[in-house]
């Protein structure tokens, strides 16, 4: 049968407008959470990229130019142009963060 059921809303102007409010602030913060992932995401890569390149002692430009002559031209992800050197900090998997 119908397993989506479709969303009931308030017929009251003052509680529609209520609502979009609030669903207004909550797409808000969930664009903002989208992007502080992304930027994580983005260290992440960069970390991994370091951290591979001074395993083998290679700048990673030099990385990029091994992987290409390792597997061929295929289409390698370009390297950022803003790198930035990691924290040194230990990772904290999302929501088990110390709040001491």
């Amino acid at each position: 049968m119908n397993d989506k059921k479709k969303k009931r809303y308030p017929t009251d102007r003052l509680k529609l407008h209520a609502l979009l409010e609030k669903k207004e602030q909550d797409l808000i913060e969930l664009q903002e959470e989208v992007e502080e992932l992304r930027r994580l995401v983005k260290q992440a890569d960069h970390t991994a990229i370091h951290a591979t390149a001074d395993m083998y002692n290679v700048t990673p430009e030099q990385l990029a130019e091994i992987m290409k002559s390792i597997f061929g031209e295929k289409p390698l992800p370009e390297l950022p142009k803003d790198l930035t050197v990691a924290s040194g900090e230990p990772d904290i998997p999302h929501g088990e963060e110390d709040e001491s």
